[in-house]
């Protein structure tokens, strides 16, 4: 409950974690030249670092927070990345200082050490608040996603097996081994070493952009399972602080409508949020083409064409010699003349020789387009003469389940007839579609009133 309360307040954590920083340096510093131990003072200087880190974590979370501007349009996460390198760089200093310290003591003899007992409560008062505060930092860091709070609990792990190692070096000091203290100190050296390679490893590969790889095949998995996307073509993912950005290009079929789309991409990023909820993502969809889907190839080499609103009962016949005979209906607006009907025919036959070369012969019905908007008025009522002679005749068909519905509308004096039948759920849509002509053909011979019917069959 407090880590999750705290998670939702990181810069408050990292600026708590500064004002421990101050007390432990000031505390170590002093005692460090009361005792004379070289252990202890480079744990000063190792505190002294931490405070400046924590300071840099503070700065980095608030700066983080921002939203993205126009002068940085991917937000501001990468100055926790960047703050967290920056904490390893001051590490690789502080251990190599250290080191030389401890070294030229070794060589040069031992300086007078007073392990007194303050010093050792000193040390494991610090170890106690070290490992609490690394424990906290960590569980916050990860609750927030705060890589600049991660590093410093990484730090602060550091410091409490540092601690550790000058605290036995004091304790050699009480037994009249002076020279553990400057091993101490060299131990010190080592464990800040390690820390910073660790930090500027993680960092670094952030700042350089370098392929979260299980984060890619998680985000290209969770796009492939949504239907419509053929295939994933290409995925990158880079982190920018808590966040990660990706960039995808997937294909989808070559008919696809601009509508259809952007449908696509709603329903990839609602998956992909599901899965990965930090993740921003920049979508690209692109046609897929397939050699052997060839009415796809007719619709498309149609759209690209973009004189025909409407190609439907498109048929390719492939013939004894290997070429292919097509056939299709496309609709024009009914106002135009038959030259220009004409024109438009023989522009699309050509966009489709282009598609298909090894097509032999290419037909085209051409047809009027409807009306927008057609004004009919609902009289199913007033006909109910009308409506029960439909219901007969579609309850006698074999096929039928049972009658749905029935409307009857009345346009410029003409009815006609709209239908719904029930076919059992294992019909193919074959044999449905069959069903639906023969309702359609049965009630204009058996209903003289209707000028046409539309029949539907559903399960």
């Amino acid at each position: 409950m407090v880590v999750s309360a705290l998670a939702r307040r990181p810069q408050l954590v990292a600026g708590t974690s500064f004002a421990v920083d101050v007390v432990m340096v000031v505390a170590k510093l002093a005692v460090g030249l009361l005792t004379g131990s070289l252990g202890i003072l480079s744990e000063a200087a190792h505190s002294l670092l931490d405070g400046a880190a924590s300071g840099f974590a503070m700065l980095a979370v608030r700066t983080a927070a921002k939203p993205a501007d126009r002068r940085h349009p991917w937000g501001h996460g990468r100055t926790e990345n960047l703050a967290a390198f920056t904490e390893g760089l001051l590490l690789v200093f502080t251990a190599l200082g250290i080191a030389y310290a401890a070294v030229n003591r070794l060589l040069t003899g031992s300086h007078p050490v007073n392990p007194a007992w303050y010093a050792i409560a000193l040390l494991v008062a610090g170890m106690l608040i070290e490992t609490v505060r690394a424990w906290l930092l960590r569980a916050v860091g990860r609750r927030a996603g705060s890589a600049a709070l991660e590093a410093s609990a990484t730090n602060r792990s550091a410091d409490v097996l540092s601690s550790l190692g000058v605290l036995l070096g004091l304790i050699g000091v009480r037994l009249g081994y002076t020279w553990t203290d400057s091993v101490a100190a060299l131990l010190v050296a080592g464990v800040i070493a390690r820390a910073a390679i660790i930090l500027l490893r993680r960092s670094g590969d952030i700042l350089i952009d370098r392929s979260p790889e299980e984060v890619e095949r998680q985000l290209a998995g969770a796009i492939r399972r949504v239907g419509g996307v053929r295939d994933v073509k290409m995925v990158r993912v880079r982190h920018s602080g808590s966040h990660l950005l990706g960039d995808v290009r997937l294909s989808a079929r070559r008919t696809l409508s601009v509508e259809g789309a952007e449908a696509l991409r709603q329903d990839v990023r609602e998956a992909v949020a599901r899965d990965l909820p930090n993740l921003s993502l920049t979508l690209e969809v692109e046609s897929d083409v397939r050699a052997a889907d060839l009415v796809e190839r007719v619709h498309a080499a149609a759209a690209r064409d973009g004189t025909v609103r409407d190609l439907h009962n498109v048929t390719v016949e492939l013939e004894g010699d290997g070429s292919l005979h097509l056939t299709m209906h496309a609709k024009l607006p009914g106002h135009i003349s038959l030259r220009e009907a004409t024109a438009i025919s023989s522009g699309l036959e050509a966009a489709l020789r282009r598609e298909l070369p090894e097509a032999s012969r290419i037909d085209i019905h051409l047809e009027p387009l409807e009306p927008d908007v057609v004004r009919g008025q609902d009289v199913t009522a007033r006909r109910a003469d009308v409506a029960g002679r439909v219901r007969e005749v579609v309850e006698g068909h074999q096929e039928v389940v049972r009658l749905r519905d029935v409307e009857l509308s009345a346009r410029d004096g003409a009815i006609y007839a709209h239908v719904v039948a029930e076919m059992a759920p294992g019909t193919s849509l074959e044999t449905a579609h069959a069903v639906e002509t023969q309702l359609e053909e049965m009630l204009r011979a058996g209903v003289p009133d209707l000028e046409d019917v539309v029949a539907r069959v559903t399960a």
